[in-house]
């Protein structure tokens, strides 16, 4: 049984080398579908980077600034000229104070009977109590019942004996004027129809008017939309950092789609990767993954960065191919390389564009070697791994002089000491 098993084992690791890819790992393999299962695993759990989005936020302060500025120029400003600059005309009122009396034997009678501040109310917009008001309005006045009930008003103290009237008009002479009259009606006329009032009396007399302001708070209207609309930014902000399928960091590619990085253009790291992932390939593609990069910009900088081929009477093994993206025809050319770089400039969307050239590049049988991030912020990188601002590429290729090229042919000394 142990045999049988063992063959079994073998047929079916033997089928599998057949129709699968293995990725050797010191002596361990592991077909292609269980690592694209793998990483969309990790996908679809991918954690929310609080310290890249915390280091995105401060990249983009300005931006939230200037969505909170907006909204408090626009809303808080707009405010501020229709309550303040544009506002309406003040206004004068003029109060009047009476005592009521009530038509009970007992004081703890009163708060049954008395008229509360709704019926006050009630009682000076009837048109029996403007018709009487009316009878003692000086002539030229010229205020209507509509008029008058528009600018009358009651208030009820807190002792249930005491109301006051007011009149509110554009101007001191007007609302004096007025409220003389509901003094006149007020004790002369409107205690002869309520059976539950036996008198009242005026005790204190409209002498005088106050302004009348409208509650304009400009101060807090500019707060209160500074505080909604910096809201407002950092929502939007993070709806569309985890929406636009960025991509800021090399570990996002690796992670997100298994696919080997080289690093950043000032990865102290980009000659070694360079020289162990492409070094002895005949023919190596260069290609980008958004059509908007230049190709021949990119292996110029990296000659300068990861100084390849040079160094070697060979011709350089790095080749500029088309982007995919664009043109598919290029494909091709990526099959019958040796090795495939491909270039993916960092930002908004680049998540989904590699995506898109991944899967095209995988149907057309045409294995990515690596990545190369391509105008990365390295400020955000830098911090992100809390690495020293001094530290460069340009250190790293002091200490590793090597070259990287094709086929390049070792040298009598090496070969003495090789044997």
């Amino acid at each position: 049984m142990g045999k049988d098993r063992d063959k079994r084992n073998h047929d079916e690791g033997r089928a599998t080398t057949n129709n699968g890819h293995y990725h050797k790992d010191d002596g361990k393999q592991k077909t292609e579908v269980d690592r694209r299962a793998t990483l969309g695993a990790f996908y679809g759990r991918e954690p929310f980077d609080w310290k890249l989005t915390v280091l995105r936020l401060f990249r983009n302060l300005w931006w939230v600034a200037a969505v909170t500025l907006a909204g408090t120029v626009v809303f808080g400003g707009g405010y501020f000229v229709k309550c303040v600059l544009l506002g309406p005309q003040p206004q004068y009122r003029a109060v009047s104070r009476y005592y009521v009396e009530y038509a009970v034997e007992e004081e703890k009678d009163v708060s049954i009977v008395h008229i509360n501040e709704t019926s006050w109310n009630t009682y000076v917009a009837t048109g029996e109590f403007l018709d009487a008001v009316s009878l003692y309005l000086p002539e030229g006045t010229g205020m209507t019942r509509d008029g008058l009930r528009a600018c009358l008003g009651a208030i009820l103290a807190s002792d249930l004996r005491v109301v006051s009237t007011t009149v509110t008009t554009d101007t001191p002479g007007q609302s004096l004027a007025i409220a003389g009259a509901v003094e006149e009606a007020m004790t002369k006329e409107f205690p002869k129809g309520i059976r539950e009032i036996t008198g009242i009396r005026l005790i204190d007399p409209a002498i005088g008017v106050e302004e009348v302001r409208l509650d304009v708070r400009p101060v807090r209207a500019f707060v209160l939309s500074a505080v909604l609309f910096l809201f407002f930014g950092l929502v939007v902000f993070l709806l569309r950092e985890t929406g636009e399928d960025s991509i800021w960091l090399p570990a996002l590619v690796e992670k997100r789609y298994g696919l080997k990085t080289v690093g950043t253009l000032e990865d102290p790291g980009l000659a070694e990767n360079m020289s162990y992932l492409f070094g002895g390939k005949a023919q190596v593609a260069l290609c980008a993954v958004q059509s908007s990069i230049d190709s021949t910009q990119v292996l110029d900088a990296l000659r300068e960065k990861a100084a390849i081929g040079q160094g070697t009477d060979q011709a350089d093994s790095f080749q500029v191919v088309a982007a995919p993206i664009s043109h598919p025809e290029s494909a091709g050319s990526l099959r019958q390389a040796d090795g495939i770089l491909l270039v993916l400039k960092a930002g908004p969307h680049a998540g989904g564009q590699l995506e898109y050239v991944k899967e095209y590049l995988e149907r057309q049988d045409c294995p990515i070697t690596a990545v190369l991030l391509w105008q990365a912020d390295e400020w955000l990188i830098r911090r992100y791994y809390w690495l020293p601002d001094c530290l460069c590429h340009t250190r790293k290729n002091r200490a590793n002089p090597r070259k990287i090229s094709g086929n390049r042919p070792a040298s009598s000394g090496q070969q003495d000491r090789e044997k």
